[in-house]
């Protein structure tokens, strides 16, 4: 939107002047933003499950495989813990809904 917006007062209100092209411009651009944020939120909600999933199956690969103690995770588990906190921290808090994992799940 080059140069500046005039600026008019409608019925007391200061409010302000376009031309209608730009207008529709940013009704466009309006529209695309709020189907790029619908896409992050679905993004971010397969982030957070994913974390979710690898840090689930890196607690089922210890628990077959030792006696499920921290000392004992293999190198494999825990790269996928890594990179479970990882995507959790890119993620951000995740979604609002509650987890559907118990807090007393063993994490790192």
């Amino acid at each position: 939107m080059p140069g500046k917006p005039r600026q008019v007062v409608v019925d007391g209100k200061p409010m302000i002047a376009m031309p209608e092209k730009q207008f529709e411009s940013l009704l466009a651009m309006r529209r695309q933003l709020g189907s790029q944020t619908a896409k992050l939120r679905m993004l971010r909600d397969t982030l957070t499950d994913l974390s979710e999933f690898l840090d689930t199956v890196a607690e089922a690969l210890d628990t077959a495989g030792t006696d499920g103690s921290r000392e004992t995770s293999s190198p494999l588990t825990a790269e996928m813990r890594r990179r479970a906190r990882q995507a959790r921290g890119v993620a951000g808090s995740g979604r609002a809904s509650k987890r559907r994992h118990s807090p007393d799940r063993n994490r790192t």
